[in-house]
């Protein structure tokens, strides 16, 4: 300690008065700063939720949203988002930027006491459901000239059909993935539903085993296992607070 004030007195001692007093200036107010920010934001905590939750009304009601609907898309449950609206609880701030990004405004758009601004109009839902229309229909586009070179190659393959019939889970795996990105769970699982049982059925058609229709028991087996995923993602998300 005696060390560290010598150090001090012979640093003091190298500058000049002036800019002593400049320093300690600068302290002072860097001090008083901080000090009135913490006191601030400690007075305006109740106004802070108050604006959030008028916010947050606001613009899901002017999204057309539920509350369900919006704590979906967050991985939160209703009551979480009842309770910020209502201004007992704040989400913190990945939630509100994910918020703002849904909404279309910025994160200080949510939390100002300024009246909410009309985000500039945007409905992504059928350009997504385009993009997902499309996407699936170059899967078909494949399978149809894939159909048509065997017929070119093999005219006499009686089986060729099938390429045409693959194509349904291949369509189902491109509406799984997209789902996952933009849409909640009950797409999801009618997305996983309709593969596990096209699978089957193509599985069923393709090979000439006995005993075949074995495979729809199996797809019995994971559709159960499938509902009961979804079915724990749906709690997980309820009890999420």
């Amino acid at each position: 300690m005696k060390i560290i004030k010598n150090r001090v007195r012979f640093f003091n001692s190298t500058l000049s008065r002036n800019t002593q007093k400049s320093l300690y200036l600068c302290g002072f107010f860097a001090l008083a700063k901080t000090e009135f920010l913490l006191y601030h934001i400690g007075m305006n905590d109740e106004m802070i939720k108050a604006n959030i939750a008028k916010n947050i009304s606001w613009y899901r009601k002017e999204k057309g949203m539920t509350q369900a609907e919006l704590a979906e898309i967050l991985n939160y449950s209703d009551k979480s988002v009842s309770k910020w609206e209502r201004g007992d609880g704040l989400p913190d701030i990945c939630v509100l930027a994910t918020m703002a990004e849904l909404f279309g405004v910025t994160i200080n758009d949510l939390i100002g006491s300024e009246e909410p601004k009309l985000p500039p109009p945007e409905n992504k839902s059928p350009q997504r459901l385009l993009i997902l229309l499309m996407s699936m229909g170059l899967v078909w586009l494949v399978a149809m000239l894939g159909f048509f070179a065997v017929e070119l190659i093999t005219p006499g393959m009686s089986r060729a059909w099938l390429i045409m019939m693959w194509a349904i889970p291949l369509s189902c795996i491109v509406s799984i993935v997209f789902s996952e990105l933009w849409w909640p769970l009950i797409p999801r699982f009618i997305s996983t539903s309709s593969l596990v049982w096209s699978m089957a059925c193509c599985v069923f058609l393709t090979f000439s085993l006995q005993n075949m229709y074995m495979i729809f028991i199996v797809a019995g087996v994971v559709q159960v296992l499938v509902t009961l995923w979804y079915v724990f993602l749906h709690n997980r998300r309820v009890r999420t607070v």
